[in-house]
This record gives structure tokens, C-alpha cells and sequence, in this order.
């Protein structure tokens, strides 16, 4: 490195391992290079010195902070330096009530201050969340924790579906901005304001809209369908008295339609009939037993080979009563075999018990039956869909 030194005849700055002058000429002496050795010495000691300086100031700094733990604690939790805080915790303030009771302030100012911060929106709900979990990670304080995480969320939930009510409002869908309104709590101040404002302006034209589709639904006897508008409605304008009113309305008119629906269907089946049952009776054998007939006809080209047929029994005022031998019930099914040839008919002179032995008594008066199931010779089945109906109708009710 050049160091520039000044000739002592003119002034001229020379460097300090030149022997004449550049500009005079003048030669350059011994108090030329006891000056620049000066000079150079005066920059080591001001460099020396700083170093110095700032070493003591660092050591001083150290020696502080060691002396310190509390303080050490804070700055390695504020710079996310979890292990080191919890390490200063555990070895340095855990036990001193002093040093416990400061940083438990410390923490329960920052989690409050993380709190109004996030109410008064100076941070969003990512940086709430960040600082929040950087203080959960140190193991203390966590009731507190739990309880401001709980509010921060619910106020960002309110937020959330207090904008997004907004926007559906902007996009002309009623429904779905109440419902999202209405989930803006009242801790949410002025957003839950505005929303209440919002959800009362906006209930007459969703409720008029509702009853106008549901009434189209109607018109066409889509009652289900307006049923479901009805329902869906009443999620948003809860217990709404004519909301209420119209959906039991459309109930009972869908009742009615599908009990229409059912009579055809079962007459339908009833009409394809491949085994029909066409007479029922009791028969007395020597014995006075008792026995009730089923009198099947074969209605198909093909030959019977045995079948399945169900039967219930009614008092003379027409209520049902239990029939049958040994396991008597209200319904009841017995098997045939019989070589029962198309068009044929079956069963007038044969039953199945219904007394016996010291059961000589029966209350059964009138009796109806329905073939379930029946088996052809060509292996070929035919299951009865008309049967459950047939059950549905009957079972359990008066017979008129």
C-alpha cells in the first residue's frame, strides 16, 4: 500500500519511499520517513483503539444479557429461537418465582397484544396465527393461548363469511349471502352491523323468491321438489311461519299424489297376476279341525310345479286376528306342490290348519291370501311384486 507523505521544501505530496521531490527536486530526508512512520502508527493506535471499543462494548453486552435470563428469553423468542428460550427457561428462571412471574407478564402482554393487533386488523390472520405459535412452542402459557386462538378464529370465520355475503349479494344470490351473513357473530362490531342490516333488507326478496319457485314446482305436481325449496328455505329463515305453512301444505298434496300413484301401480299388478288367488274358505275335516282354502288359478301357458302363498285372517267386525296351527300370526305363508296345468285351477279341497287337538276355537271369520312366489316345471320362476304391496295394504289394519 502507498503511503503519501509532504516534501518539506515545497509542499508537494510524495509518496514515502521516494528519495527526491517530483516537483522540486529537493531530496528527501530522515524526517520524511520518521514523519510517515508517525503517521502510520497514529492510523494503527485509532484502528487498535476501535477494535478495543468494540470488543468491550460486545463483552459488556454479553455479560449483560448472561446476567440477565429474562432478557435472554425474550430476544431468543422474539428472533424464533425456541429451543435456546426454552433451554434459558428451564435452566435459568424455572424456580425463581421473580423471573417466572416477569416472563409469565411478558408473554400474557404479547398474546393480548397479538390480539388487539389482529382486531383492529394492524395484522392479518396468518401473522396472528405465526406469532401465536411461536409462543405455543415454548410450552407456556397455553390456557391463555387456547382462548385467544379460539376468538381469533372465530372473529376471522365472521370476517370471511361477512365478505363473502357481500359478494353474493353483488351476484343477486340472496339465499346463499344469508346464509353466509347470518354467520357473522356480534363480536365482529361493525361488520356484524352492516350484516344485520344486510340480512333484513335481503329476507323479503329471498322469501318472495322461494314461494315463487316452490309454486312453480307445485303446479306441475313436483311436490318434492317443492318441498326441498321449502326446506332449504327454512335453514335460512328459521321457523318462518309461512315457509312452514306452504311446505305442509306441499306435503300433504305429495301424500295424496303418491297414494294415487300406489292404487294404480298396485291394480297394475294385481292384473298380471301369472297364480292368482281366486276363492277362500274354511274346511271342517271328521275330525273338526280346521282348516282355511286358498283356490289358486294358473293364468300363464306354462305348468305349475309348487309355490308360495300368504294368507291373514279378520273378525266378524273386520279387525286382523292371528290364524294358524302351532305358530299362530297375523301373517302367515305356506308352500304347495301341486302339477297345476295353464288355466287351471287349485286348492278347493286342500289347506292348511289352523286348530287342532284342544285348539278347537277360531276367531278368524273372513280370510284374503296372495301367491309370494311360484316355481314352473321349465325351471323357470315368477316372484309376485304385487305381494308387498298386497302386505302393505292389508297388515295390521280393519278389512272393509
Amino acid at each position: 500500500m502507498i503511503v503519501l507523505a509532504s516534501c518539506r521544501k515545497c509542499g508537494n505530496e510524495v509518496s514515502d519511499d521516494s528519495t527526491f521531490c517530483n516537483k522540486c527536486g529537493a531530496k528527501l530526508g530522515e524526517e520524511l520517513a520518521k514523519r510517515t512512520v508517525s503517521q502510520k502508527t497514529k492510523w494503527l493506535l485509532a484502528g487498535t483503539t476501535l477494535v478495543v471499543v468494540a470488543l468491550v462494548a460486545f463483552v459488556s453486552i454479553r455479560l449483560l444479557n448472561n446476567s440477565d435470563p429474562v432478557s435472554t428469553f425474550k430476544s431468543a423468542l422474539l428472533d424464533h429461537k425456541y429451543s435456546d428460550a426454552i433451554e434459558v427457561y428451564e435452566q435459568e428462571i424455572k424456580g425463581d418465582l421473580d423471573k417466572e412471574k416477569t416472563v409469565e407478564v411478558f408473554l400474557k402482554e404479547d398474546i393480548q397484544r397479538i390480539k388487539e393487533d389482529f382486531i383492529n386488523e394492524k395484522i392479518d390472520f396468518s401473522s396472528a396465527s405465526k406469532d401465536l405459535e411461536s409462543i405455543k412452542k415454548t410450552a407456556l402459557m397455553l390456557s391463555e393461548l387456547k382462548t385467544v386462538e379460539k376468538e381469533i378464529n372465530a372473529l376471522n370465520k365472521s370476517r370471511t363469511a361477512f365478505k363473502t355475503g357481500e359478494e353474493f349479494i353483488a351476484q343477486n344470490k340472496p339465499k346463499e349471502a344469508l346464509a353466509e351473513l347470518k354467520k357473522v357473530i356480534e363480536s365482529d362490531g361493525v361488520n356484524y352491523k352492516k350484516a344485520q342490516e344486510l340480512i333484513s333488507a335481503s329476507s323479503s326478496d329471498y322469501k318472495q323468491a322461494v314461494l315463487s319457485e316452490a309454486e312453480a314446482f307445485a303446479s306441475d305436481q313436483k311436490y318434492e321438489e317443492a318441498i326441498r325449496v321449502m326446506s332449504d328455505s327454512l335453514k335460512v329463515l328459521l321457523n318462518d311461519s309461512d315457509l312452514v305453512a306452504k311446505k305442509t301444505v306441499y306435503q300433504k298434496q305429495n301424500e295424496e299424489k303418491l297414494a294415487i300413484e300406489r292404487r294404480e301401480k298396485m291394480e297394475d299388478l294385481k292384473g298380471k297376476q301369472e297364480l292368482s288367488v281366486i276363492k277362500t274358505g274354511l274346511f271342517t275335516d271328521w275330525l273338526d279341525d280346521q282348516y282355511v282354502t286358498i283356490q289358486v288359478k294358473n293364468n300363464t301357458d306354462k305348468v305349475v310345479k309348487k309355490y308360495v302363498v300368504g294368507w291373514m285372517g279378520f273378525d266378524g267386525d273386520g279387525y286382523p286376528v292371528k290364524t294358524g296351527w302351532l305358530s299362530p300370526d297375523i301373517l302367515n305363508e305356506g308352500n304347495a306342490e301341486a302339477n297345476i296345468q295353464p288355466g287351471k285351477t287349485y286348492g278347493s279341497n286342500s289347506g292348511y290348519q289352523l286348530t287342532g287337538g284342544y285348539s278347537k276355537s277360531l276367531d278368524a271369520k273372513k280370510f284374503i291370501a296372495c301367491v309370494k312366489e311360484v316355481e314352473y316345471y321349465d325351471g323357470t320362476k315368477w316372484e309376485n311384486e304385487y305381494y308387498n304391496y298386497w302386505v302393505e295394504e292389508y297388515k295390521d289394519k280393519q278389512y272393509k
